[in-house]
C-alpha cells in the first residue's frame, strides 16, 4: 500500500492570495515508521519543549507569529528549521514521491480551485500507481489518501465517492482503494511534512521564492525526465518557465 499524505497552502477565499496549492508525499507503508521517527527526532533536536505538542507547519514556522514558533525570534533560525525538515525528504528520496498542484485562482475562475487541485492530485497519484504496477506486475499496489481535517472534508469525500463510482474527467481512479481519510495534522508528522511541501510550493508560485522548493524538484514523481507529480494550473495566455510548465511543453513538443 502506498499512502499519499496531503495538505494545502494558500487560501481559496482570501483575495490577497493568488495561488492555492495542494501538496503531498507518497510513502510506501513499510517506510512510514522510519520517516516518522526521523521527523520526531528532528523536532526533539529543536529543543522547544514537548515534541508531541510541536507541529511542523509552514506558515507559522516562517512567520513566527503563532504557537511555539513565536519563541524562536531569529527568522533565519526558523527558516533553517524548515530546510532541515524538508531535507528529511531528500534523505529518503528512494522511498517517497512528491506531488503538488498549484492553481492560479484567477485563471480558473469561476471553477473551484480546491476541487480542481484535488482531482488533479488524485489523477496523478493514480497514474503513478498504474505506471508502477505495470512495471512490477508481480507486486501490484494500491493507494490511499490521508488529508488534514478541514472545512473541505465533506465536499472532498463526496468528490472521491463520485470518482470511484462514476469516474472523473480521466475515468475511474482504479488504483485508489478508498475515499480520503481525514486526520488532525497535530497527530500526523507526515501530514505536517506534506504541509511543508505545499508551503514550499506555494511560496515558489506566490512569491517566486524557491529557497524551500528548489531542493524538492528532484523528488516529484517523474519518468524519463518528464515531471508528472507537479502541475501548474494557469492561463494559457501566460508564459511560464517553471519546472512543471517546461516539462509539459517539452512533452507536447515531443522533445
Amino acid at each position: 500500500m502506498h499512502i499519499l499524505y496531503v495538505d494545502d497552502s494558500g487560501s481559496a477565499d482570501n483575495p490577497n492570495d493568488r495561488f492555492f496549492v495542494l501538496g503531498g508525499i507518497s510513502v510506501f507503508e513499510r517506510g512510514l515508521y522510519h520517516l516518522i521517527k526521523a521527523a520526531d527526532d528532528l523536532v526533539a533536536s529543536f529543543q522547544l519543549g514537548d515534541q508531541e505538542q510541536i507541529e511542523l507547519h509552514g506558515s507559522p514556522m516562517y512567520s513566527g507569529r503563532s504557537g511555539v514558533w513565536r519563541s524562536v525570534k531569529d527568522r533565519g533560525q526558523r527558516e533553517r528549521m524548515i530546510q532541515q525538515a524538508l531535507a528529511l525528504l531528500s534523505a529518503n528520496r528512494g522511498a517517497i514521491r512528491l506531488f503538488a498542484v498549484a492553481v492560479d485562482r484567477a485563471a480558473v475562475s469561476p471553477r473551484d480551485p480546491i476541487e480542481l487541485s484535488f482531482e488533479e492530485v488524485c489523477n496523478r497519484f493514480n497514474l503513478y500507481l498504474a505506471r508502477r504496477n505495470n512495471e512490477n506486475p508481480n507486486d501490484s499496489q494500491r493507494g490511499l489518501i490521508v488529508m488534514d481535517e478541514s472545512k473541505h472534508e465533506q465536499p472532498l469525500q463526496g468528490l472521491a465517492r463520485q470518482y470511484r463510482l462514476r469516474g472523473s474527467r480521466w475515468g475511474q481512479f482504479r488504483n485508489l482503494t478508498e475515499v480520503p481519510f481525514f486526520v488532525d495534522s497535530r497527530a500526523s508528522r507526515l501530514v505536517q511534512l506534506a504541509d511543508l511541501v505545499a508551503y514550499a510550493t506555494w511560496r515558489k508560485y506566490e512569491h517566486q521564492d524557491g529557497r524551500f522548493f528548489d531542493q524538492l524538484v528532484p523528488l516529484f514523481d517523474m519518468q524519463g525526465g518528464t515531471i508528472h507529480g507537479l502541475f501548474h494550473y494557469r492561463s494559457m495566455a501566460d508564459d511560464c518557465y517553471c519546472h512543471a510548465c517546461l516539462s509539459r511543453n517539452l512533452r507536447r513538443s515531443g522533445g
